[in-house]
């Protein structure tokens, strides 16, 4: 008899870091698991201190840890983390990072810059086998970084969250708020070519049904802007593409102040576009508080702004260390959170499911799952995805209701 693959998964030890403790939670959940138990201390001098208060000896030990909050004192504990599971025996680290700390720090602007992206995978990688992250800025110098000659990482697995996203806006589609034949897939500007992987565009026109599509040609439109290198300012010059009646919908790997997405979606409006729907991994929604902004001045600018709808996911959560930007979120009809456990649950499975002689030969794909054609994504009831419904006030409803008005 063949075992359940409940029973190939070896036996999980889950470690959160601190800002990390709700989605670590949720991932332990799917596995039937919990998260172990972890005291922090930080005395009065600002060092941390942790100690893993249960046995992990002979484990698997995932360790999941994000950047919100002081993302320098959670980078350092995530190394403490993972310190004290190899010191207490632990068989295998697995680093989970559904935020990469200095993700953006990944060019020399100058010769006296130093990029922290590198410092900081340096510092990581000698802790643990193997790393999955979530959509870092840059995937291909942090791959190369984690697997340098030397480093005792094996596996570098990059996740984009293209099936979550196309669940969502398949939800969208079925509920009459936007038409499949009105899409128009886009960049937010040149660099976001790098991280819409062949895979993701392949993922999308999978579950999307767009068989006529290739995958291997990027043929999205984009913005076209400006970036200072000296200050970073970036100026929206334009669009690629005309865009008039069309349900434009843009994917990036982060919002951090909003300010290029409002003005991006401000000029597609004004170019003709129904509807500016923005999908995004990480929220940061970060403001200048130098410059006299509210804490939740991000958050209100898309409110704000002609952005019907942003949907980003809970990789990145405020509400253990910004509960006023976590509730400003909530409250927001613009801005909606995708839970993303199923989803990461599914690539940690298959990374660490023994693989047996009957076993589908998708079953522990990595590369199936985030192309949408894993078994597990083939069900009409898959069960790693889950769309989540438009707020009460969204733009979205409204759009929904004029698509009912024509239709009568």
């Amino acid at each position: 008899m063949t075992a359940p693959i409940e029973n190939r998964i070896p036996r999980l030890a889950i470690v959160a870091g601190f800002s990390s403790q709700p989605l670590a939670e949720e991932i332990a959940a799917e596995f039937g698991s919990k998260v172990v138990s972890v005291t922090r201390r930080q005395f009065n001098d600002k060092e941390i201190q942790t100690t893993i208060e249960e046995n992990v000896r002979g484990l698997e030990v995932v360790v999941i840890a994000s950047a919100s909050g002081d993302p320098n004192k959670q980078e350092k504990e995530a190394r403490l983390l993972m310190r004290a599971a190899n010191r207490a025996g632990a068989k295998k680290v697995t680093l989970v990072l559904p935020y990469l700390w200095n993700g953006r720090s990944d060019d020399i602007w100058d010769e006296r810059n130093s990029p922290a992206l590198i410092d900081t995978i340096e510092t990581l990688r000698d802790h643990c086998q193997s790393v999955v992250i979530a959509d870092p800025h840059n995937a291909g110098l942090t791959r190369e970084k984690f697997l340098d000659r030397g480093s005792p990482v094996k596996n570098c697995t990059i996740v984009h969250f293209a099936f979550p996203f196309a669940i969502q806006l398949k939800d969208l589609i079925d509920s009459g708020i936007i038409s499949k034949e009105g899409l128009l897939f886009s960049h937010a500007d040149a660099g976001s070519t790098k991280r819409i992987s062949r895979s993701f565009r392949a993922c999308l026109y999978n579950i999307l049904g767009f068989p006529d599509r290739n995958a291997d040609q990027d043929d999205w439109a984009q913005g076209l802007k400006d970036r200072d290198k000296k200050t970073g300012k970036i100026k929206i010059k334009g669009f690629s593409a005309e865009v008039a009646g069309r349900d434009v919908v843009i994917f990036e790997d982060l919002i951090a102040a909003g300010g290029t997405a409002c003005d991006l979606a401000a000029l597609l409006k004004a170019m003709g576009a129904r509807s500016i729907i923005l999908f995004a991994t990480t929220g940061l929604f970060s403001t200048d508080i130098k410059k006299g902004e509210s804490l939740n001045a991000s958050v209100e600018r898309i409110n704000q702004s002609q952005l019907d709808g942003v949907f980003i996911t809970d990789t990145y959560n405020h509400s253990l260390t910004d509960p006023e930007i976590y509730t400003a979120i909530g409250s927001s009809p613009i801005i909606h959170v995708i839970r993303t456990a199923p989803y990461l649950a599914s690539i940690i499975r298959a990374l660490l499911i023994e693989v047996g002689e009957s076993m589908d030969t998708d079953r522990n794909s990595v590369s199936a799952i985030l192309k949408g054609v894993h078994p597990d994504q083939l069900l009409d009831n898959q069960k790693i995805a889950f769309p989540v419904s438009c707020k009460a006030g969204s733009p979205l409803l409204a759009l929904k209701a004029s698509h009912a008005q024509l239709a009568d």
